[in-house]
């Protein structure tokens, strides 16, 4: 159980996906395709590194799976 406890408390300390949208001024147009193209919901919490590269892939990449 400590394990998970530490990956939860480390998920925790991660910014959501509103916050790194804002510190890198992404559009509300992009940042609501993002969204759908990522698979996130509101509040999800990931690392500023998964959000760049899921921002570039959507931005860059086709628009479809």
């Amino acid at each position: 159980m400590p394990k998970e406890e530490e990956k939860a408390q480390a998920q925790e300390a991660l910014p959501t996906i509103e916050e790194h949208a804002e510190a890198l001024g992404v559009p509300p147009w992009a940042f609501a395709g993002l969204k759908v193209y990522a698979g996130w919901a509101e509040g999800t919490r990931v690392s500023r590194a998964q959000f760049e590269k899921a921002l570039k892939e959507f931005l860059q990449g086709p628009t479809h799976r």
